[in-house]
């Protein structure tokens, strides 16, 4: 008897170091067994036992963050889509390194049925409780890019302004993470060239042969889905032309309307003040009235500038991608203005050298500049202007050389020959 109890507990004692050994031996084994059960069975995690292995487990994976990352990531949660997704889908974007912890404490936090449809915004620096704060909580409204085209741009500005924004996500206060997604150069190519069944669309909307939309692309902030078309912002800018220009004028015949923005572009161009607008507006249209100015030439400053930069715009060398860092309406003319010659359709720009107005409009007018060409101010008889340089943005005006000779003395132009420009 002796004997057995000695063998007993001698037994014991070896079994109790067999079993000790091999439970450390095994232990990795156990645990990673038990963690990938409860993966597939996340009831389990509500034995404590369980619970407290899986937590042990995944430890450094409930709490590992990047602090210095604050990049923005996009998570998009779809109907039906499981905690184990929306756990991968993190793990695919790089947002967290588990998706077993992310289950473990949506599971945990009882919140495995409150993730809410919809787009969130997480970073690296966020642990995956914050994550999950993030993911319960309501969806971010829907990424817009805004674009805003000031007054004055002729189309390729307004070209560069898209190239500028999907080349700089982030930019003007937009949402970084939802870039720009539009084919620029389809949006040129529409614009300079578009076709019959967009124009059809529009029955007040007959160009010229060979003209592009420039004039009619309405200046003004557009909030619009990233992934919006070129078709689909050319029909906003239309739509917004229709809604904004004044009384009257969509009821004239097509080719009063392009002469009428023509005139604007021009008005647009050279007014900073919109007292000033039906004033140049009238001295442009009393120039056009050969019983008041027989030449018919407007010697509009900007038609020049306008034909300058096409001329820029027409080398091979400068695509689109260089029109972001190109200053427009700014470069230096060879020679005085009258003697400045441009080649071919550019020929007519020259309204020192080419009587009327030039072949199309030469920016999109403001609404301003729309209703002061509509109804331009020829009360006066005013046939020159000239900006006062004192600050205030206005202008002069004059009947006669002599008093814009006289203004151009008074506002610091010098010679009476520097006055000869409007």
């Amino acid at each position: 008897m002796v004997h057995f109890l000695r063998f007993a507990l001698f037994a014991a004692i070896v079994g109790s170091v067999v079993v000790g050994g091999l439970y450390f031996v095994a232990r990795p084994i156990v645990v990673n067994g038990i963690v990938g059960w409860a993966a597939e069975n996340p009831t389990a995690l509500k034995l404590p036992f369980i619970s407290d292995i899986v937590r042990g487990e995944l430890g450094p994976s409930l709490t590992a963050v990047k602090a210095d990352d604050a990049t923005a990531i996009v998570i998009v949660i779809s109907a039906g889509e499981t905690p184990h997704q929306i756990g991968d889908q993190l793990v695919g974007a790089n947002a967290i390194t588990d998706a077993r912890a992310f289950v473990f404490e949506a599971i945990q936090k009882d919140v495995t049925e409150s993730f809410q449809i919809g787009r969130h915004v997480v970073t690296r620096a966020m642990t995956v409780d914050q994550i999950i704060a993030v993911l319960i909580t309501p969806p971010v409204a829907p990424p817009t890019v805004r674009i805003t085209f000031r007054e004055g741009l002729r189309i390729e500005q307004m070209v560069a302004k898209l190239e500028y924004l999907q080349g700089n996500p982030g930019a003007d206060n937009n949402d970084p993470t939802a870039p720009l997604q539009m084919k620029v150069s389809q949006f040129y190519e529409l614009a300079s060239n578009p076709p019959a069944d967009l124009l059809a669309s529009y029955p007040w909307l007959k160009l010229p042969q060979g003209a592009s939309l420039d004039g009619y692309l309405f200046p003004a902030t557009y909030d619009i889905s990233p992934d919006t078309t070129p078709l689909e912002l050319m029909t906003l800018l239309l739509d917004a032309f229709a809604s904004h220009v004044p009384p009257g004028l969509l009821d004239l015949p097509p080719d009063q309307i392009y002469q009428t923005v023509q005139l604007a572009s021009l008005v647009e161009s050279e007014v900073k003040v919109d007292s000033d607008r039906a004033l140049v507006a009238g001295v442009y249209t009393n120039r056009l009235d050969p019983k008041k100015w027989p030449t018919g030439l407007l010697d509009a400053d900007p038609t020049l500038l306008y034909a300058n930069d096409s001329m820029w715009l027409e080398d091979p060398a400068n695509g689109i991608s260089t029109w972001v860092d190109y200053s427009f309406w700014n470069g230096k003319l060879a020679g005085a203005y009258g003697k400045v010659e441009f080649p071919g359709k550019l020929a007519g720009y020259n309204t020192y050298s080419h009587a009327g107005l030039p072949p199309t409009p030469i920016c999109s007018p403001s609404a301003a500049s729309l209703a002061a060409a509509l109804k331009p101010d020829t009360t006066d008889g005013y046939m020159y202007f000239l900006a006062k340089n004192d600050g205030s943005g206005t202008h002069a005006f004059a009947k006669t050389q002599a008093e814009q000779d006289a203004n151009a003395k008074t506002y610091g132009y010098g010679t009476p020959e520097a006055s000869l420009t409007p």
